[in-house]
């Protein structure tokens, strides 16, 4: 019998979606286009539509539809590195900085919810069972002949157009 958390693993969205709800309400925003300005901020050593793909397993073409969006709200700026004008990578801006203030406040509330209860320690043992899990995820989907894309580096800074 599988743990409740991996049974009822649908109501963690469902959760984090109703309290991201007034903030996309707020400022006109998807959840997938509010996902990838948190995602920009909490990591900045990944910043292309393809490092977000990559890790948060979403669709590519959500995530196109996404920057696409935040692009012409003037959210986030597109601008490619001297040397490799292939990729494109993406960069907050000052307009961005409210939503993003207020979505990691909202992150910080989901993860009280959701660890209510636990010492800082059981967080912590909870998280690193839970980066096991994930990985051995990866590898069955990757033995099942549907592999994922490797982990991207980061190189030079960027430069605006």
């Amino acid at each position: 019998m599988l743990p409740a958390i991996f049974v009822r693993s649908r109501g963690l969205s469902k959760l984090y979606n109703r309290l991201f709800a007034p903030l996309l309400a707020k400022y006109g925003l998807a959840q997938t286009e509010a996902d990838i300005l948190l995602f920009l901020a909490n990591n900045p050593e990944y910043d292309t539509a393809h490092d977000i793909v990559e890790q948060r397993h979403l669709a590519k073409s959500h995530i196109s539809a996404g920057v696409e969006v935040l692009a012409a709200h003037g959210l986030l700026e597109r601008c490619q590195r001297e040397g490799n004008r292939k990729t494109i990578h993406l960069h907050l801006t000052e307009a961005a900085a409210p939503i993003i203030k207020e979505g990691r406040s909202l992150q910080r509330r989901y993860g009280r919810l959701l660890f209510a209860g636990l010492s800082s320690e059981e967080v912590r043992q909870l998280m690193r069972l839970l980066d096991r899990v994930a990985q051995n995820v990866d590898a069955a989907l990757e033995q099942d002949g549907m592999p994922l894309p490797p982990a991207a580096g980061k190189d030079k800074p960027c430069t605006n157009l």
